[in-house]
Protein backbone atom coordinates (compact mmCIF):
# COMPACT_ATOMS: atom_id res chain seq x y z
CA UNK A 1 0.00 0.00 0.00
CA UNK A 2 1.14 3.91 -0.36
CA UNK A 3 2.89 4.90 2.22
CA UNK A 4 0.24 7.76 2.11
CA UNK A 5 -2.53 5.53 2.23
CA UNK A 6 -4.13 4.17 5.28
CA UNK A 7 -6.54 1.37 6.58
CA UNK A 8 -8.50 3.20 8.40
CA UNK A 9 -10.57 2.39 11.69
CA UNK A 10 -13.45 4.94 11.52
CA UNK A 11 -15.00 5.02 15.33
CA UNK A 12 -18.89 6.23 15.48
CA UNK A 13 -19.05 5.52 11.48
CA UNK A 14 -22.66 5.79 11.36
CA UNK A 15 -22.75 9.79 12.96
CA UNK A 16 -22.86 12.93 11.14
CA UNK A 17 -18.74 13.03 11.98
CA UNK A 18 -18.06 9.53 11.46
CA UNK A 19 -20.36 9.01 8.07
CA UNK A 20 -18.58 11.76 6.61
CA UNK A 21 -14.81 11.04 7.37
CA UNK A 22 -15.81 7.11 6.44
CA UNK A 23 -16.89 8.60 2.52
CA UNK A 24 -14.50 11.03 2.21
CA UNK A 25 -11.30 8.84 3.32
CA UNK A 26 -13.07 6.21 1.06
CA UNK A 27 -12.83 8.35 -2.26
CA UNK A 28 -8.97 9.00 -1.45
CA UNK A 29 -8.51 5.58 -1.89
CA UNK A 30 -8.11 4.64 1.84
CA UNK A 31 -9.37 1.52 3.25
CA UNK A 32 -12.07 2.13 5.83
CA UNK A 33 -13.35 -0.14 8.43
CA UNK A 34 -16.39 1.24 9.98
CA UNK A 35 -16.45 0.79 13.97
CA UNK A 36 -20.74 1.19 14.84
CA UNK A 37 -23.07 0.34 16.99
CA UNK A 38 -26.19 -0.52 14.58
CA UNK A 39 -24.39 -2.17 11.29
CA UNK A 40 -27.36 -1.97 9.67
CA UNK A 41 -27.08 1.87 9.50
CA UNK A 42 -23.79 1.52 7.35
CA UNK A 43 -25.32 -0.17 4.63
CA UNK A 44 -24.15 3.01 2.26
CA UNK A 45 -20.81 2.82 3.37
CA UNK A 46 -20.57 -0.89 2.78
CA UNK A 47 -21.79 0.04 -0.57
CA UNK A 48 -18.99 2.27 -1.12
CA UNK A 49 -16.44 -0.44 -0.12
CA UNK A 50 -15.90 0.02 3.54
CA UNK A 51 -15.81 -3.00 6.15
CA UNK A 52 -18.16 -2.96 8.95
CA UNK A 53 -17.16 -3.93 12.45
CA UNK A 54 -20.14 -4.21 14.76
CA UNK A 55 -19.44 -2.80 18.58
CA UNK A 56 -18.36 0.15 20.61
CA UNK A 57 -15.98 1.79 22.63
CA UNK A 58 -17.64 0.22 26.28
CA UNK A 59 -16.78 -3.21 24.46
CA UNK A 60 -13.02 -4.15 24.92
CA UNK A 61 -12.86 -7.30 22.34
CA UNK A 62 -14.49 -5.37 20.09
CA UNK A 63 -12.51 -2.32 19.98
CA UNK A 64 -9.21 -4.57 19.93
CA UNK A 65 -10.55 -7.07 17.00
CA UNK A 66 -11.34 -3.78 14.92
CA UNK A 67 -8.10 -2.36 15.99
CA UNK A 68 -6.13 -5.34 13.84
CA UNK A 69 -4.18 -4.61 11.23
CA UNK A 70 -5.22 -1.14 10.94
CA UNK A 71 -2.44 2.01 10.57
CA UNK A 72 -4.73 4.79 11.37
CA UNK A 73 -7.88 5.82 13.62
CA UNK A 74 -10.54 8.52 13.13
CA UNK A 75 -11.78 8.71 16.41
CA UNK A 76 -15.57 10.61 17.39
CA UNK A 77 -15.68 11.28 21.37
CA UNK A 78 -19.07 9.06 22.15
CA UNK A 79 -21.25 9.91 24.78
CA UNK A 80 -23.32 7.41 27.06
CA UNK A 81 -26.29 9.18 28.79
CA UNK A 82 -26.18 6.41 31.20
CA UNK A 83 -23.08 7.13 32.34
CA UNK A 84 -21.36 10.34 32.38
CA UNK A 85 -17.59 8.88 33.08
CA UNK A 86 -18.37 6.40 29.93
CA UNK A 87 -17.00 8.97 27.24
CA UNK A 88 -13.73 10.04 28.90
CA UNK A 89 -12.89 5.80 30.26
CA UNK A 90 -13.76 4.65 26.43
CA UNK A 91 -11.82 7.29 24.98
CA UNK A 92 -8.67 6.71 26.86
CA UNK A 93 -9.14 3.09 26.64
CA UNK A 94 -9.17 3.42 22.56
CA UNK A 95 -5.75 5.52 22.75
CA UNK A 96 -4.04 2.71 24.98
CA UNK A 97 -5.13 0.05 22.68
CA UNK A 98 -4.91 1.73 19.17
CA UNK A 99 -0.91 2.45 20.69
CA UNK A 100 -0.23 -1.47 21.66
CA UNK A 101 -1.71 -2.32 18.32
CA UNK A 102 0.22 -0.23 16.36
CA UNK A 103 -1.09 2.51 14.83
CA UNK A 104 -0.06 4.81 13.18
CA UNK A 105 -1.47 8.23 13.37
CA UNK A 106 -4.59 8.95 15.70
CA UNK A 107 -6.68 11.48 14.34
CA UNK A 108 -9.26 12.42 17.44
CA UNK A 109 -11.98 14.89 17.14
CA UNK A 110 -13.24 17.40 19.95
CA UNK A 111 -14.72 20.68 20.26
CA UNK A 112 -13.26 24.30 19.25
CA UNK A 113 -12.84 26.56 22.86
CA UNK A 114 -12.55 22.96 24.71
CA UNK A 115 -9.34 23.89 27.43
CA UNK A 116 -9.18 27.32 26.67
CA UNK A 117 -11.03 28.07 30.44
CA UNK A 118 -9.89 31.86 30.25
CA UNK A 119 -12.41 32.94 27.91
CA UNK A 120 -15.48 31.39 29.93
CA UNK A 121 -16.70 33.70 32.51
CA UNK A 122 -18.62 32.35 35.70
CA UNK A 123 -16.26 29.32 35.05
CA UNK A 124 -16.80 27.09 38.50
CA UNK A 125 -20.62 28.36 38.59
CA UNK A 126 -21.54 25.53 37.21
CA UNK A 127 -23.24 28.10 34.62
CA UNK A 128 -21.83 26.11 31.48
CA UNK A 129 -22.55 22.19 31.14
CA UNK A 130 -18.79 22.15 32.66
CA UNK A 131 -18.15 18.53 32.59
CA UNK A 132 -18.72 18.62 28.89
CA UNK A 133 -15.98 20.83 28.08
CA UNK A 134 -13.51 19.12 31.01
CA UNK A 135 -14.41 15.74 29.23
CA UNK A 136 -13.37 17.08 25.50
CA UNK A 137 -10.26 18.53 27.37
CA UNK A 138 -8.99 15.55 29.11
CA UNK A 139 -9.61 13.50 26.02
CA UNK A 140 -7.26 15.61 23.80
CA UNK A 141 -4.99 15.38 27.27
CA UNK A 142 -4.71 11.62 26.68
CA UNK A 143 -4.40 11.58 23.20
CA UNK A 144 -1.30 14.07 23.69
CA UNK A 145 0.26 12.01 26.41
CA UNK A 146 -0.85 8.44 25.26
CA UNK A 147 2.64 7.37 23.35
CA UNK A 148 1.29 7.65 19.85
CA UNK A 149 3.51 7.48 17.05
CA UNK A 150 1.71 10.65 15.06
CA UNK A 151 -1.62 12.35 16.48
CA UNK A 152 -3.85 15.14 15.25
CA UNK A 153 -6.29 16.58 17.38
CA UNK A 154 -10.00 18.57 15.00
CA UNK A 155 -12.06 20.67 16.91
CA UNK A 156 -14.97 22.29 14.94
CA UNK A 157 -17.17 24.70 15.94
CA UNK A 158 -20.75 24.55 15.19
CA UNK A 159 -22.06 22.12 12.56
CA UNK A 160 -23.53 23.01 9.30
CA UNK A 161 -25.25 19.42 9.65
CA UNK A 162 -26.97 20.53 12.67
CA UNK A 163 -29.65 22.25 10.38
CA UNK A 164 -30.35 18.72 8.60
CA UNK A 165 -32.15 15.51 10.38
CA UNK A 166 -31.62 14.50 12.73
CA UNK A 167 -30.66 17.03 15.08
CA UNK A 168 -32.16 19.66 12.98
CA UNK A 169 -35.84 18.76 13.54
CA UNK A 170 -34.97 18.68 17.49
CA UNK A 171 -32.90 21.65 17.57
CA UNK A 172 -34.47 23.98 15.14
CA UNK A 173 -38.03 22.68 15.15
CA UNK A 174 -39.75 25.82 14.27
CA UNK A 175 -37.65 25.55 10.77
CA UNK A 176 -40.85 23.57 9.95
CA UNK A 177 -42.78 26.39 9.42
CA UNK A 178 -39.80 28.83 8.24
CA UNK A 179 -38.27 30.45 11.22
CA UNK A 180 -34.77 29.74 13.25
CA UNK A 181 -36.00 30.28 16.96
CA UNK A 182 -32.97 30.88 19.02
CA UNK A 183 -31.45 33.04 22.12
CA UNK A 184 -28.22 33.78 19.85
CA UNK A 185 -28.45 37.23 19.96
CA UNK A 186 -29.20 39.76 16.69
CA UNK A 187 -25.89 40.68 15.95
CA UNK A 188 -23.94 37.59 17.21
CA UNK A 189 -21.88 35.73 14.50
CA UNK A 190 -21.78 31.75 14.89
CA UNK A 191 -18.76 30.04 13.47
CA UNK A 192 -19.58 26.88 11.13
CA UNK A 193 -17.72 23.96 9.83
CA UNK A 194 -19.37 21.11 7.58
CA UNK A 195 -19.21 17.77 8.46
CA UNK A 196 -17.23 17.41 4.78
CA UNK A 197 -14.68 19.79 5.73
CA UNK A 198 -13.93 17.60 8.77
CA UNK A 199 -13.37 14.47 6.78
CA UNK A 200 -11.36 16.55 4.20
CA UNK A 201 -8.74 17.67 7.28
CA UNK A 202 -8.50 14.12 8.58
CA UNK A 203 -7.69 13.07 5.32
CA UNK A 204 -5.05 15.68 4.50
CA UNK A 205 -3.76 14.47 7.95
CA UNK A 206 -3.00 11.46 7.04
CA UNK A 207 -1.66 11.84 3.78
CA UNK A 208 0.50 14.64 5.34
CA UNK A 209 1.74 13.68 8.12
CA UNK A 210 4.62 15.73 8.50
CA UNK A 211 2.85 19.06 8.62
CA UNK A 212 -0.15 17.82 10.57
CA UNK A 213 1.61 15.85 13.40
CA UNK A 214 1.01 17.05 16.62
CA UNK A 215 -1.48 20.09 16.00
CA UNK A 216 -4.32 20.79 17.44
CA UNK A 217 -6.54 22.42 15.53
CA UNK A 218 -9.67 24.83 15.40
CA UNK A 219 -11.58 24.74 12.17
CA UNK A 220 -14.51 26.84 11.04
CA UNK A 221 -14.86 28.00 7.42
CA UNK A 222 -17.27 31.07 8.27
CA UNK A 223 -19.49 33.08 10.86
CA UNK A 224 -22.78 34.15 9.85
CA UNK A 225 -25.32 35.38 12.07
CA UNK A 226 -28.55 33.00 12.32
CA UNK A 227 -30.46 35.89 10.31
CA UNK A 228 -27.79 35.49 7.59
CA UNK A 229 -28.24 31.30 7.78
CA UNK A 230 -32.19 32.49 8.19
CA UNK A 231 -31.81 34.50 4.77
CA UNK A 232 -30.16 31.81 2.99
CA UNK A 233 -31.85 28.94 3.42
CA UNK A 234 -34.78 31.11 2.32
CA UNK A 235 -33.16 31.98 -0.58
CA UNK A 236 -31.60 28.16 -1.70
CA UNK A 237 -35.27 26.50 -0.48
CA UNK A 238 -37.15 29.22 -2.28
CA UNK A 239 -39.23 30.03 0.74
CA UNK A 240 -39.45 32.37 3.49
CA UNK A 241 -37.39 31.55 6.17
CA UNK A 242 -36.95 34.11 9.19
CA UNK A 243 -34.44 34.17 12.60
CA UNK A 244 -36.25 34.88 15.69
CA UNK A 245 -33.98 36.16 18.41
CA UNK A 246 -35.37 35.84 22.09
CA UNK A 247 -33.44 36.26 25.56
CA UNK A 248 -32.97 33.06 27.19
CA UNK A 249 -35.52 33.46 29.51
CA UNK A 250 -37.77 33.65 26.18
CA UNK A 251 -36.85 30.84 25.05
CA UNK A 252 -37.24 28.57 27.90
CA UNK A 253 -40.67 30.06 28.19
CA UNK A 254 -41.32 29.41 24.88
CA UNK A 255 -40.33 25.93 25.75
CA UNK A 256 -36.53 25.31 23.79
CA UNK A 257 -34.87 22.74 26.37
CA UNK A 258 -32.96 24.82 28.94
CA UNK A 259 -29.50 22.65 27.90
CA UNK A 260 -29.85 24.09 24.44
CA UNK A 261 -30.44 27.72 25.40
CA UNK A 262 -27.49 27.37 27.74
CA UNK A 263 -25.80 27.03 24.81
CA UNK A 264 -26.96 29.57 22.90
CA UNK A 265 -26.26 31.71 25.22
CA UNK A 266 -22.44 30.50 25.30
CA UNK A 267 -22.56 31.54 21.74
CA UNK A 268 -23.60 34.58 22.77
CA UNK A 269 -21.09 35.01 25.33
CA UNK A 270 -17.79 33.06 24.27
CA UNK A 271 -18.04 31.58 21.45
CA UNK A 272 -16.00 29.61 18.83
CA UNK A 273 -12.50 31.58 18.17
CA UNK A 274 -11.12 29.48 15.24
CA UNK A 275 -8.73 31.51 12.75
CA UNK A 276 -10.27 31.20 9.97
CA UNK A 277 -7.80 33.17 7.90
CA UNK A 278 -4.83 30.79 8.92
CA UNK A 279 -6.28 27.74 7.97
CA UNK A 280 -5.17 28.31 4.44
CA UNK A 281 -2.09 27.23 5.58
CA UNK A 282 -2.74 24.16 5.68
CA UNK A 283 -3.78 23.79 2.15
CA UNK A 284 -7.78 22.37 2.88
CA UNK A 285 -10.20 23.75 0.49
CA UNK A 286 -13.05 25.22 3.17
CA UNK A 287 -17.22 25.26 2.65
CA UNK A 288 -18.96 28.14 2.99
CA UNK A 289 -22.56 28.14 4.50
CA UNK A 290 -23.99 29.15 0.93
CA UNK A 291 -21.83 26.43 -0.68
CA UNK A 292 -22.96 23.76 2.17
CA UNK A 293 -26.68 25.16 1.74
CA UNK A 294 -26.96 24.49 -1.91
CA UNK A 295 -24.89 21.04 -1.57
CA UNK A 296 -28.00 19.94 0.54
CA UNK A 297 -31.06 21.96 -0.87
CA UNK A 298 -33.34 19.20 -0.80
CA UNK A 299 -32.64 17.75 2.77
CA UNK A 300 -33.24 21.68 3.63
CA UNK A 301 -36.28 21.85 1.65
CA UNK A 302 -38.08 18.73 3.54
CA UNK A 303 -37.85 21.13 6.81
CA UNK A 304 -40.07 23.18 5.53
CA UNK A 305 -42.86 20.53 5.43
Amino acid sequence: MDDRRHSVLVVGATGTQGSAAARGLLRRGHRVRALTREPARARHLTELGAEVAAGDLGDPAAVEAALDGVTAVFAVPLRDPGDDGAELANAAFLIEAARRSGVRHFVQTSVAGAGDLSRMPRWGTGHWNEAYWETKHRIEEAVRTGGLPVYTILKPSFLMENLLPPKGPLMFPELARGEIVTAVGRHVRVQMISADDIAAFAAAALERPGRFSGQSIELAAEAPTMHEVAATIGAVTRRTVRAVSLTPSQAVAAGRPPAVVRGEEWLNEVGYHAPIDALASYGVALTDFGQWARTHRSRLAQTGG
